[in-house]
């Protein structure tokens, strides 16, 4: 089968990652890459021999390039995956999908409405453990209430560019809505380095989540346990950029490959637009927790205001 012609949008730490990863998979052809910066062009080209650009505009220009995977800055996603769905094509978008609940929600219908297939990089969910965490949660006995632990850290930014809530909670969200559903309530307060938080869902399972900057060995760690305390499955989940030789097989290497299939094949992703959904409302109410003394947070009807625009390791794109 003909190879997906993908374009990549961000061309900085996590987007050079994306590049190394589809040029890995003879399922995948990266036609093009954009970023505004001129250095990160230059490097790119360097280091791949891919054509780049300085817009998506030009991108979405090229009617080889039938999906585009976006990875720049969190304030971008949604006006960058909007404009690539218009466009017509599929989609990949890095978490968070968007900023704001509604701007999420707005994604996922336009994506939806258009036929068209809407992912987020939710790399944690496409670790080859999962499976068997979903397994153990699905057999488990009729009206048994599921509680799960994560631990998750990373070096961070020494300028304060990073946000521990966007930057690493996505990731053990997204495995707990995937586990428990619908999530209802969450809470959290702000650490030195970070935030603990938990999160509630209907039927009652509870997430107890912990993200932080620290200095490495870091730890990966997503644990479910029934109402009796008894672990359903403990398995790490390692820094994906040090996972298996075997791209194929590593956490990035197999979402690229669901979102290929995807693409093929029009049926819904792992790490779906509806996923995304759930992420970001969480998200916007851990933040809202954190500003309110480590209160419970109602996700129904939340509405949902960043400050400011968060920065990024990630080269903008016009």
């Amino acid at each position: 089968m003909k190879p997906l012609g993908i374009g990549l949008v961000g061309l900085g730490r996590w987007g050079r990652n994306y590049a190394k990863t589809l040029l890995a998979l003879p399922e995948c052809r990266l036609v093009a890459a954009a970023d505004s910066n001129a250095a990160a062009r230059t490097r790119s080209e360097r280091e791949t021999g891919t054509v780049t650009h300085e817009t998506i505009a030009e991108l979405l220009s090229n009617p080889a390039i039938e999906a585009l995977v976006i990875a720049t800055p969190d304030h971008t996603h949604f006006s960058l995956a909007a404009a690539a769905l218009k466009a017509g094509r599929d989609v990949l978008v890095e978490k968070p999908m968007a900023l704001e609940p509604q701007e999420a929600e707005a994604l996922a219908a336009q994506a939806e409405a258009g036929g068209r297939v809407l992912a987020v990089g939710h790399t944690a969910v496409h670790h080859p453990g999962f499976p068997a965490l979903m397994d153990a949660v699905a057999a488990g006995p009729l009206h048994t209430v599921w509680s799960a632990s994560a631990v998750r850290t990373s070096s961070g930014y020494a300028d304060g560019r990073s946000n521990p809530i966007l930057d690493l909670c996505p990731h053990d969200l997204a495995m707990a809505v995937l586990l428990f559903g619908t999530p209802v309530a969450a809470r959290a307060r702000s650490r030195m380095s970070g935030v603990e938080y938990e999160v509630r869902f209907e039927g009652n399972a509870l997430l107890n989540g912990r993200a932080e900057w620290q200095t490495p060995p870091h730890i990966r760690r997503f644990e479910v346990a029934d109402a009796n305390g008894r672990t359903g499955l403990s398995d790490p989940v390692p820094d994906v950029r040090h996972s298996s030789r075997d791209v194929r097989n590593s956490p990035l290497g197999r979402e690229c490959l669901d979102f290929t299939g995807c693409c093929r094949t029009r049926r819904q992703p792992l790490s779906n637009g509806r996923l995304g959904v759930e992420v970001t409302r969480c998200l916007a109410a851990l933040t809202a927790s954190c500003a309110d003394s480590n209160a419970w947070v109602p996700l129904a009807g939340l509405v949902h205001r960043w400050p400011q625009q968060p920065l990024s390791d990630r080269t903008e794109v016009a």
